[in-house]
């Protein structure tokens, strides 16, 4: 074992590599970098920073810097190959299973510290965005992501840097909502029907004839000021609910809470034909603040499965939640619009693999503990290797950047 070449073999992670045949996309020195990546985001407490990284490589944290900020390899090579991957597993799920197969989009805030009008180098890319999570506007990067889902599978597909400053060839704003309609003429047929699933903002007639095309029903939040047409009178939906009787709604019970319900089925302004849901906690109903509406372009659904389906948007909270509390989503201090889409990239490649990459499908959570184990396994059969080689002391120690 040559002392100037020793670094712990993560076999596992370069296995993965090589089956998705990066190094005929990338230099030696990159696919080293990626692996370093995955090694140190499954440890504890990581933070998606440069420091973080060294930890586990051999090279010095400014070239690592360089690697992300300036390194010439393209970041879209690895965001296509999650987008490909994370589709084939769920369209393959969705054939097996006869089950539909279901697109989530939502958005989030990687919040930030407003830099001081003197800062001679802010990070690149930063604004005021207004957080639903805290109820104010905040300082940071709005960033609209995808997942796809199938059963009980759920697959980051991207992650996406929202760009006020963007704009379409027309020279207008390029907006969330061309994003998500661009996303949807990329998608696949689903082989047993499709849903996108969205909040709020996006259901509007855009995303639903985009998905349509696709192949996909929406089934999303409406805001309470949304114009409905009950038997040909033009009013509000908050209007509408205050008209609405215990005798007229059925309680609807989904993933064990219970929703007064009622159901709606006509036109609303720019929908032809849609089903609408009213809802109200089963302790709530009648509240106005309680009130909760859906809307479902398959009317074939009954009110039940449109309840369940809807439901299933959890899965992308879950991702925001799992990618800040351990990937570093919110803590990276990279100041390039580059480095840190090339950090998102390899975030998410890195999350697929602690879900797809360990033999068969598992939560993220289940495979982020399995690869943490296998890395400090790795680390420590490189302890155990270099002692039985003669390795000095101070050369592993120095490997683990502890001189």
């Amino acid at each position: 074992m040559s002392h100037a070449s020793i670094l712990p073999d993560h076999a596992a992670l370069r296995n993965y590599l090589l089956q998705h045949r990066l190094p005929l996309y990338f230099s030696k020195p990159v696919v080293a970098h990626i692996e370093t990546y995955m090694a140190a985001a499954a440890a504890k407490g990581f933070r998606g920073k440069v420091v973080d990284l060294a930890e586990y490589s051999s090279c010095h944290r400014t070239t690592l810097g360089h690697f992300l900020a300036e390194g010439k390899w393209d970041e879209a090579v690895l965001q296509n190959k999650v987008k490909v991957e994370s589709l084939r597993y769920v369209v393959q799920i969705a054939k097996q299973t006869a089950e539909p197969l279901f697109v989530i989009h939502d958005d989030t805030i990687s919040k930030k510290t407003k830099p001081s009008s003197q800062a001679q180098s802010p990070m690149e890319q930063t604004g005021f965005h207004h957080s639903h999570l805290e109820g104010k506007v905040v300082w940071g990067h709005q960033v609209q992501a995808t997942v796809v889902q199938s059963n009980d599978t759920s697959l980051i597909h991207s992650i996406d840097l929202y760009d006020k400053t963007k704009t379409n060839p027309d020279g207008t704003v390029y907006t969330k909502i061309d994003h998500v309609c661009d996303i949807a003429a990329t998608l696949p047929l689903p082989p047993h029907g499709g849903y996108v699933l969205v909040d709020s903002w996006f259901t509007c007639s855009r995303v639903i004839d985009s998905y349509a095309s696709a192949g996909y029903h929406l089934i999303g939040g409406l805001k309470t000021n949304r114009i409905i047409y009950p038997q040909g009178i033009r009013i509000s939906l908050k209007d509408f609910s205050a008209h609405i009787r215990k005798e007229d709604v059925r309680l609807v019970t989904v993933n064990g809470t219970s929703y007064w319900t009622y159901r709606y089925e006509g036109a609303l302004n720019d929908i032809e034909n849609a089903a609408v849901l009213l809802c109200w906690p089963e302790q709530a109903f009648g509240v106005p603040k309680a009130l909760r509406a859906f809307l479902c372009t398959d009317v074939s659904l009954d009110t039940e499965t449109i309840s369940m389906y809807y439901s299933k948007r959890w899965p992308i909270e879950i991702f925001f939640r799992q990618s800040k509390n351990n990937l570093g989503f919110d803590t990276y201090q990279v100041r390039s619009a580059t480095a840190f889409t090339r950090l998102w990239a390899l975030l998410a490649w890195t999350h697929l693999y602690c879900t797809t990459g360990l033999g068969q499908p598992c939560p993220f959570g289940e495979g982020l503990r399995t690869v943490r184990k296998q890395v400090q396994l790795d680390r420590l059969q490189f302890v155990y290797d270099c002692g039985k080689n003669g390795i000095p002391f101070h050369v592993v120690r120095e490997q683990f950047k502890l001189a």
